[in-house]
């Protein structure tokens, strides 16, 4: 199968859109299918390596690390063109969806898109009525996917969020899958590691891996922190990332008297986070942002009981009781984590049941399960006779 991947976001960026999408074209081309990505450059120079094609673009200045291009008669898109792709795979709503688009309709081909963020929760804060956001938000919603077959969504969360924006196409759930091998460090390489930070071995590390923005809410963590060590004194706190909103966050851990109790790893590049996960006893996270969260995920391969905010996108995902617990306030949550790092045999108990859980999210069987819905994608248009 020749298929046409199309996303703003590949390679260039660390964030769970580029990686979803880096994972899916590579089990992809693992099954023997002839993958094609469109993206765009990291730069105002277009190139290909491969069969990847970067678009040139520049920074949006809207939010960090997005980019866009006006770049709409790009020689490779006449190249991908001439390439006759069966399928395209829409990954965005915004430059590459416009490029990818020429393609789409000179080959005449069946489209699936990815509903990968809200992008209302961005957008509340620069408009001044939220009646006004949210029809702008349902009719762009409406407009971007009104040539997709089939829209993928990472979890339930998105269905109700779809739904509330009125778009009426079929959907399939599928969660983006992770790397699952064997991510063990060493006790030696996980001491030094936490010798480094000042972070106590103690079986008593709560850890946060997560972009240091906003609207992750780690600041919450950082908050409720003080609660939690009046009943483990003995508790560290492990942040690992980086982000336009960390300095913010190493001031409001100063400004608590958390200095020697808060450590800050700062930006931790891709193919080393795994090590980090596993300095944390419990991993926790505060946001309702997530369409998904892979960190979630990431978090139970590595063996991590979790406490999390309540969010939809985590039903099925946390098992209360079970894998970890979800919170909605901060006697929840300091009651959760006394819970599990206070009794060695409970926390080693849902460390069991975490990594048993993370097997669903497998990458092989995301690549299996979007394999098919293309499959029946392309059944559908050959049976309606719009391609051959």
């Amino acid at each position: 199968m020749k298929i046409l991947m199309a996303s703003d976001m590949f390679r260039h960026q660390v964030n769970g859109v580029s990686n979803s999408v880096l994972t899916l074209t590579t089990e992809l081309r693992a099954l023997g299918h002839e993958v094609k990505v469109l993206a765009l450059s990291n730069t105002n120079h277009s190139y290909r390596d491969g069969d990847d094609y970067f678009i040139a673009s520049h920074d949006s200045l809207i939010y960090p690390d997005a980019r866009m291009s006006i770049k709409v008669h790009d020689p490779m898109i006449a190249e991908l063109i001439a390439w006759r792709p069966h399928i395209a795979h829409i990954q965005t709503e915004f430059s590459v969806n416009v490029l990818a688009m020429r393609v789409v309709k000179a080959c005449r081909i069946p489209i699936v898109m990815n509903f990968h963020t809200d992008y209302e929760l961005f957008l509340k804060r620069y408009f001044f009525s939220k009646t006004v956001l949210s029809f702008s938000m349902t009719w762009f919603y409406r407009y971007v996917y009104r040539h997709a077959r089939r829209l993928i969504i990472p979890s339930s969360k998105v269905q109700d969020l779809l739904d509330h924006y009125g778009v009426k196409k079929p959907t399939v759930i599928i969660p983006t899958g992770l790397t699952l091998s064997d991510f063990r460090i060493t006790p030696l390489e996980k001491n030094e590691l936490l010798k480094k930070y000042g972070i106590k071995n103690n079986g008593k590390v709560l850890a946060v891996i997560s972009r240091m923005s906003r609207e992750k809410n780690v600041e919450e963590l950082i908050r409720y922190f003080p609660a939690v060590r009046k009943k483990l004194p003995d508790a560290g706190l492990l942040v690992v990332g980086g982000g336009p909103y960390l300095p913010k966050l190493k001031s409001v851990a100063a400004s608590l008297g958390l200095k020697e109790n808060v450590a800050f790893t700062d930006m931790i590049p891709p193919e080393g986070v795994n090590h980090y996960y596993q300095l944390g006893d419990v991993f926790i996270c505060a946001s309702t942002f997530e369409t998904q969260g892979m960190t979630y995920v990431e978090a139970m391969a590595n063996g991590l009981p979790l406490v999390c905010r309540y969010d939809r996108c985590l039903d099925g995902v946390i098992i209360p009781g079970e894998n970890g617990y979800t919170y909605n306030d901060r006697d929840e949550f300091v009651k959760y984590i006394e819970e599990i790092l206070g009794d060695e045999a409970e926390k080693r108990r849902m460390s069991e049941a975490s990594l048993a859980q993370s097997k669903e999210y497998s990458r092989e069987r995301f690549a299996l399960r979007v394999e098919q819905v293309y499959i029946d994608v392309i059944r559908e248009a050959i049976a309606e006779h719009v391609i051959r």
